[in-house]
Parts: C-alpha cells; sequence; structure tokens
C-alpha cells in the first residue's frame, strides 16, 4: 500500500494489516500522530466518547486506556441509533445514561468505533507484577491477547500505567507472548512514557529487548516530558531503535497534554527532530482526554494545516 496514514479511508482501516500499517507510518516521514483516551471518564464533550473527539481534532491512531477487556465499553460511544423523538432535557440525559450502561457488554464495539471514527484504534495492556490485585481486564495476559483479535484492534500498547510497577523485562516478555498469538493482525507497541513505579530512563540493552522480542514500534518518552531527556538524548534511543528495522513513537504522558498549544508544538517539532515516526499525546489534561486543541496544534505542526484538515474531516 502506497499510501500516507493521513489517506487512508474507511475501507483501508478496516482492512488493516500490522505489516502494511508499519510500512505506511513509515512512509508517513515522522506525520503520525496518535491520541491517548480513557474510556471509564465520563467524556469531555457532552453526548460524544473521547475516541470520536480525539478523531475529530486529527488523531491517525486512537489508544484506549483503561479499556476492560472483560467488559467492553467506551463512555458516550453509541453503538446503535437511538430514537430522535423530542424529548425533555432530562429525558435525553437519563436515556444516555442508560444506552452506556447498555453498551458495557458490547463485543463489537471496537469495530463499531472504527466505523464511526474512521481511524486505527488500539488499547493499552499492562504486565504488571504477579500477584497484583490489578483489574485483570487491564493486564498483559494471554486471554487478553486473544480478545484483541477477538474485538479487532489494529494495535495493542504494552506500557505502564502510574504506581503500576511496570518494568521493561515484564513489556519484552509480554510482547514477545502478544506476538505468538496475533502474529501479523495486531501492531505491537512496546514500551514507557513515563515511569509507572519504575525507571524511565532505558539503557541501549532495554531497547534492544522489546525489539527482539517482536516489537514492531518501541516507545520512549518525548523530549522535555521527562528529566534529562533532551533532543539529542531522544534521537540517541530511536536511532538505536531504528537500526534494528522497528519504528519509534515519542510520547507526551506527564499531564503536558493539558499545557498550552504552544508547548505542545515545540515537543511535536523536538519529537520529528529526534527522529520519531509517531508522535503521541496522552490522556492526562481534562476528563480523560488531552485539550483538543492540542491535538490539533500537534498535528498542525508536524505537517501543516493542509494534511490536518484532511485528517479531520474525512471519514469515508
Amino acid at each position: 500500500m502506497k499510501k500516507r496514514i493521513f489517506e487512508l479511508t474507511l475501507e483501508d482501516v478496516l482492512n488493516m494489516k500490522a505489516s502494511n500499517l508499519k510500512e505506511i507510518v513509515k512512509k508517513s516521514e515522522g506525520r503520525s500522530v496518535m491520541a491517548e483516551v480513557c474510556c471509564e471518564h465520563q467524556p469531555l464533550i457532552d453526548a460524544v466518547s473521547n475516541a470520536e473527539a480525539a478523531a475529530t481534532f486529527g488523531a491517525d491512531f486512537v489508544t484506549l486506556n483503561l479499556f476492560d477487556m472483560n467488559r467492553p465499553f467506551v463512555w458516550g460511544f453509541r453503538s446503535e441509533n437511538h430514537s430522535t423523538e423530542e424529548k425533555s432535557w432530562i429525558e435525553n440525559r437519563f436515556r444516555g445514561l442508560m444506552n452506556d450502561i447498555d453498551n458495557k457488554e458490547n463485543e463489537n464495539i471496537i469495530r463499531d468505533l472504527k466505523k464511526v471514527t474512521g481511524r486505527l484504534i488500539g488499547v493499552n495492556l499492562e504486565p504488571v507484577p504477579s500477584g497484583s490485585n490489578y483489574n485483570t481486564g487491564f493486564c498483559a495476559n494471554k486471554e487478553n491477547y486473544e480478545k484483541l483479535l477477538k474485538y479487532g484492534f489494529d494495535y495493542v500498547v504494552l506500557t505502564g500505567n502510574p504506581k503500576t510497577g511496570v518494568t521493561i523485562e515484564s513489556i519484552a516478555n509480554a510482547t514477545k507472548e502478544v506476538k505468538s498469538i496475533c502474529k501479523d493482525d495486531v501492531l505491537i507497541i512496546s514500551g514507557k512514557m513515563h515511569g509507572a513505579g519504575g525507571d524511565n530512563v532505558y539503557s541501549l540493552d532495554e531497547l534492544d529487548s522489546m525489539v527482539k522480542a517482536g516489537a514492531d514500534v518501541v516507545m520512549v518518552g518525548a523530549p522535555s516530558t521527562l528529566p534529562g531527556y533532551t533532543v539529542d538524548f531522544v534521537y540517541e534511543q530511536i536511532k538505536r531503535i531504528h537500526s534494528f528495522g522497528a519504528l519509534a513513537k515519542t510520547a507526551i504522558g506527564t499531564s503536558q497534554e493539558g499545557a498550552d498549544t504552544n508547548t505542545i508544538r515545540d515537543i511535536a517539532l523536538w519529537s520529528k527532530m529526534a527522529g520519531a515516526d509517531i508522535v503521541h499525546i496522552g490522556d492526562a489534561a481534562y476528563s480523560g482526554m488531552s485539550l483538543p486543541e492540542n491535538i490539533m496544534a500537534m498535528s498542525i505542526a508536524i505537517r501543516g494545516i493542509r494534511h490536518t484538515y484532511r485528517r479531520m474531516c474525512y471519514r469515508k
């Protein structure tokens, strides 16, 4: 496929394979935008899921955080068309709440979300330490790897939320397990955007371990998002990742997703200078997503208004 990420049609998205997606990102020359959103928060925009909002403001990839693989649900998303007959305000709000409750066990929700947004949809899974009481629906385990295929996810991000104690070693082990189960059907992104309860400065051996385990993309913190993460430092990390044939993603995951647009533009440009193939903005601003204008600012910074507006408008 010769298309770039911002040229994909709905048909392209619905028939995507990991190997094709990796090549598409590579050909896009650092102009791929990923936005992470939280599924279990009431959405930022009334009656619109955060995933839909992120897509509308220019994201190519939408990553679902705290998506429960045991109870598939995205707050604010309606998989079915409901009656449009005129109701009072309170009746409509109650109807919306009941519809959200009805959609908590919808195994088609990811495929439906892709059809509505026209975007590639992925999910965070976390290889937490053994014995953890963390919700199993968020964990990296065999049952959830099989559900990646069952639900129709395009990619998985093997990472750790704050205070989970996830390590690079556990991420590498999970990467190998996902690859053995999902093979070429799911793109694997491995790494951390912050400490997650452990170290966040990778050695070169740790970067190597994730690639050798089967990661298609390795994630590191974006320049200026972590102490000591200069453009030169991140460049050296990315150069190492690329030397093994993998792609690199820089991530904003330290609540700077709620900073002003000038800060986001700078981080996006520094990420591109460092060689990032994908630039990621996290979910920790308001109500489970970055400020929508920051997604657009990031997109404009790395690919201009022409491709940003195309991505915002194109759904077919």
